[in-house]
């Protein structure tokens, strides 16, 4: 191979290297600020662990598969159980997950894309201060994507086999993609490939509690299955008829609403649908918290627009003043109205933003096929 390849590839290596050692440090330098809620979540489970007893059975404060609180296990004893060198090596840990994000985003689409996602504010913000871990998830599902591929017509091989291993672990970790088995299956053709794609990543999440079933099981079903956040529902409340409220719940057009664009997108490859599904994700729920605002933040950093800008802008602020992120200004009084006035802003540059990528993306096939039949 010529000299110049290893030159490149040896640049490449450097500069990727300077952009972790920054965004990293950036999300460092954010837990200096403090914690919140979460991290004292993460330490309650900890201290059941080290007891020797059943998360599931002694708090309501853990909403997860078993991977996650077993991946922090293993840092609190490389650690030694110190709290603070725990926070650092958790936060190293989800600043790898956002790299590899990046990467993905890198590759699949452009440096720029890379580069904005892991120096998104909103990011940065969400995995240093909150330390909140949908990014893993995220990561793995990315990944999933990536092995699963785009052939859809092709029987289960062994990549994607283990494509869909890695969606379930995805799931084990967080249940961020719990429809995301329906979205692929949609893509699929054949009646097998169909049944195989949804039930080898569900099957995977729900045997992973069994060792904690026996004495668990009323936590796991209340607390992961059933649970429910701050059921605020913005884009239900504010932008959806009264008529639809009669008929459907928040989690039913929630659920609806993400089975409508699986079968929507079942023609787009993998890598982008799973982005699309993160922003229908967060957009619509029926709860929206701090730490969901960074779950689009790829989508947000590969369709850049000005709605996607606005959406970074605001949620910055947000996280900035809000009392559960930095609260760097005194906005107390007024943070639950505030808090409200910020999520409305978000969820609706969020979906202005999706809507405007569909339709630039539907104006360049249309543009394609016309070139095409001249």
């Amino acid at each position: 191979m010529p000299s110049s390849f290893f030159t490149n590839q040896k640049k490449n290596f450097l500069f990727l290297s300077g952009i972790f050692l920054l965004g990293s440090s950036l999300r460092l330098i954010a837990t200096l600020r403090g914690h919140n809620y979460d991290f004292d979540s993460y330490i309650i489970v900890l201290e059941i662990i080290k007891k020797g007893g059943n998360v599931y059975a002694e708090t309501q404060r853990y909403n997860y598969g078993p991977l996650w609180f077993n991946i922090m296990w293993a840092l609190y004893n490389i650690a030694n159980k110190d709290h603070a060198i725990f926070r650092i090596l958790l936060t190293l840990l989800l600043s790898l997950a956002d790299a590899g994000i990046a990467l993905i985003l890198l590759k699949r689409y452009n440096y720029l894309a890379g580069i904005l996602f892991f120096f998104n504010p909103i990011s940065i913000l969400i995995t240093g201060y909150h330390n909140q871990f949908d990014n893993l998830a995220l990561l793995l599902a990315l990944f999933s994507a990536v092995l699963t591929g785009n052939n859809f017509t092709e029987s289960i091989n062994k990549r994607k086999f283990w494509g869909l291993v890695i969606l379930g672990i995805s799931l084990i970790v967080k249940h961020t993609f719990f429809i995301y088995p329906v979205w692929l299956a949609l893509k699929q053709k054949g009646l097998a490939n169909k049944l195989w794609t949804l039930l080898i990543p569900s099957a995977l999440f729900l045997l992973s509690f069994i060792p904690y079933a026996d004495a668990g099981s009323t936590g796991i079903i209340n607390n992961v299955f059933l649970y429910r956040s701050y059921g605020n529902g913005i884009f239900y409340h504010f932008f959806i008829p009264f008529i639809i409220q009669i008929l459907l719940t928040k989690e039913m057009f929630w659920i609806a609403t993400l089975l409508f664009f699986g079968y929507y997108f079942r023609n787009v490859h993998n890598v982008e649908s799973c982005l699309y599904y993160t922003c229908v994700l967060v957009a619509t729920a029926p709860s929206i918290a701090n730490q969901y605002l960074a779950i689009p933040i790829p989508f947000i950093a590969v369709h850049i627009n000005i709605f996607s800008i606005l959406y970074t802008l605001f949620g910055s602020i947000h996280l900035l003043v809000d009392i559960d992120g930095l609260h760097l200004f005194t906005l107390s009084k007024n943070s639950d109205f505030l808090r409200v006035f910020f999520y409305l802003i978000l969820v609706s540059f969020l979906s202005l933003s999706f809507v405007s990528t569909l339709i630039k993306n539907n104006r360049t096939e249309e543009k394609g096929h016309t070139i095409q039949h001249q």
